[in-house]
């Protein structure tokens, strides 16, 4: 029998508990919202049956069989099954009172291994996790959060993915599907609010092939790089499944690379042999290609630099290679930017932080057609596969080198270049040491294969610039901007180095971010504590929003209200059970970090910095 609360809803169903309902001592109370025993009402069988419209949504005694065999499965349970049979291996989110059916049918597979899950203290750090995660290998994670406030929550970080082309996938809980509509408690019109985020949405209700939602929303995210949203009622999630479950999936493959037709590629070859001093820029979508690049700026002599996304893919010490180039790049990239007479772009976004000018000639690279001529004018358009595109240009273009100075003029440029942090960095004082030398220190001390989490704000223009990569792979919010990214994003790169099939398996990861960016998550520091994270949190603090502060000089305005407060970083990070670290003295800053990198584990090293500069 079952006997439902007249206030709440909840139901107490004897086929779940160990107790009949009239066994129950008389001070019994429901157990989500207190009433006493005595005012609970049976109901009849069949009025919790029909979608589940009589489940509390505070219920506390969901209870399914460990086993769930076909026949108990719900429709959360063929949700989690599709995307775990897609591929999901990560879940980060907070368990919540409208999500209990979804984070159940989680449980019972993390219980076999086939997921994990990542328990955070606000929503808005899961979904930039997520994002990271994504941005990182290509496949999405999930994010988890209940109705109303904590799927707000989530917007700006599935933003963050949507904009950065990273695949990711949202799961909300929603009010019961008998009430969407009557604006009650934690109801709001999700599918408008998350808009601006997603690709593919779905809202699961009682004749829904919850199966199929889930593979529809991975396919989404495989398929273009994009978000996906399941928005999942609380009475759906534990009803009886409808449709049974599938298996052996696999992702249907993806557009095959091809190359442009030989005409094309000698229309571009015949183009930059006209040039005396080409560039070639690298971007994202130049990942899978840079042995390709590599061996093309050989045999032009060119210079090689990389957007801030692709930053790391050659290692600055190449005698070609020049940095990141743009608004966060380095004096030598864009110097050679400057007298160049022809960019060679493979995979750029051209974003306005790439900083090419408008009036170079360009040989666009891209398999995406949509990207040609969509930010920058291309005098060349090159649409295929990067990798097949530039081994079929470096066959088609003469062996001479077209710039037989270009190698000696990038190692003057760096000559100069690292003469002026130099310079910066000596006039560190105490409690104000300089952000251009703790980069310097940083690229000694972070391992060449690394995941580099980086913040928004002077931290990243201060990186891009300062920060002399190997072959680390660099997160940051990109195209939103978002301030606050930082801790988030390691948070998702831990996870795919958790993954023994991951190309980034056992790798260290680095955040690198400023005292006010980590103030909007401090709290996921404890996360980070509680699942023993190797990551290494490097806190640029100056007690200031110092790009505001820059900001509003540079608009001839009184600096206001961009001063913080700060709490003692490293303190708080030993009292969430991490290493905690604090450097004021630029003496101390190698010992410390060659300290901090070499212990396996959470460490926060907080780094009194100057707020005057970027360098």
């Amino acid at each position: 029998m079952k006997y439902e609360c007249p206030v709440c809803g909840f139901i107490y169903d004897e086929s779940k508990e160990n107790t009949a309902f009239a066994e129950l001592p008389e001070s019994w109370t429901c157990p989500v919202c207190g009433v006493p025993k005595a005012s609970f009402k049976q109901i009849e069988e069949n009025a919790s049956d029909a979608g589940g419209a009589k489940q509390a949504p505070c219920s506390e005694n969901l209870q399914t069989d460990t086993s769930n065999s076909d026949s108990q499965k719900t429709a959360s349970d063929n949700l989690a099954d599709a995307l775990v049979q897609s591929g999901l291996r990560w879940v980060i989110g907070m368990v919540g009172h409208s999500n209990l059916g979804i984070a159940d049918a989680f449980r019972r597979r993390a219980a076999k291994g086939e997921l994990n899950f990542v328990g955070i203290r606000h929503e808005g750090a899961a979904a930039f996790a997520c994002a990271a995660y994504g941005k990182l290998t290509g496949k999405p994670a999930a994010c988890l959060s209940i109705a109303g406030p904590g799927a707000t929550n989530m917007i700006t970080g599935m933003c963050d993915a949507n904009l950065d082309s990273a695949p990711a996938i949202a799961i909300t809980g929603q009010v019961k599907s008998a009430e969407i509509g009557a604006n009650l408690f934690q109801e709001i019109d999700l599918q408008k609010a998350f808009s601006c985020a997603d690709a593919y949405s779905q809202t699961l209700f009682a004749s829904t092939d919850c199966f199929d939602a889930g593979r529809r929303a991975w396919l989404n995210c495989v398929q273009n790089n994009s978000v996906s949203h399941i928005i999942a009622p609380d009475d759906i999630q534990v009803q009886k499944a409808n449709f049974p479950s599938g298996k052996n999936l696999q992702d249907p493959p993806r557009e095959v690379p091809s190359a442009p037709n030989a005409q094309d590629i000698q229309a571009a070859a015949s183009f930059i042999c006209k040039k005396s001093r080409p560039v070639i820029l690298v971007g994202l979508g130049c990942a899978n290609a840079m042995e390709q690049a590599k061996a093309l700026a050989e045999k032009l002599n060119a210079p090689i630099m990389t957007t801030y996304r692709a930053k790391g893919f050659i290692e600055d010490s190449h005698p070609l290679a020049c940095g990141v180039t743009g608004l966060s790049g380095t004096a030598v990239a864009n110097a050679m930017m400057e007298r160049s007479d022809c960019v060679i772009a493979a995979g750029v976004g051209f974003s306005r932080h790439t900083g090419v000018p408008k009036d170079k000639p360009v040989v666009q690279i891209d398999r995406n057609p949509r990207a040609m001529g969509a930010r920058h004018s291309t005098d060349i358009a090159l649409v295929g596969d990067c990798a097949e595109t530039l081994g079929a240009l470096l066959s088609s273009l003469p062996d001479f080198p077209s710039q037989p100075d270009a190698k000696s003029q990038i190692a003057a440029a760096w000559k100069d270049w690292r003469g002026e942090k130099l310079s910066r960095a000596r006039q560190s004082k105490d409690g104000e040491l300089s952000p251009s030398g703790l980069c310097d220190v940083l690229s000694k001390h972070v391992p060449g294969d690394a995941i580099v989490s980086v913040d928004v704000g002077n931290i990243a223009y201060t990186v891009g610039r300062c920060f002399e990569s190997k072959r680390q792979r660099f997160l940051l919010s990109f195209y939103l901007g978002s301030i606050g990214v930082g801790l988030p994003s390691a948070i998702g790169a831990w996870c795919a180095t958790r993954q023994e099939d991951s190309p980034f398996f056992g790798r260290m990861v680095v955040a690198l971010v400023g005292d006010g960016g980590l103030g909007q998550y401090l709290a996921e520091w404890t996360t980070v504590a509680k699942y023993k994270m190797n990551i290494k949190c490097v806190v640029f603090n100056n007690s200031q929003l110092a790009k505001i502060s820059a900001e509003q000089k540079n608009a001839h305005m009184p600096v206001w209200e961009t001063s913080l407060l700060n709490p003692n970083f490293a303190e708080f990070s030993r009292s969430c059970g991490a290493e905690g670290f604090s450097v004021e003295k630029f003496d101390s800053l190698e010992g410390v970090l060659a300290q901090a990198f070499s212990n396996n584990g959470p460490a926060l090293i907080d780094v009194k910095t100057s707020s005057g500069a970027i360098l």
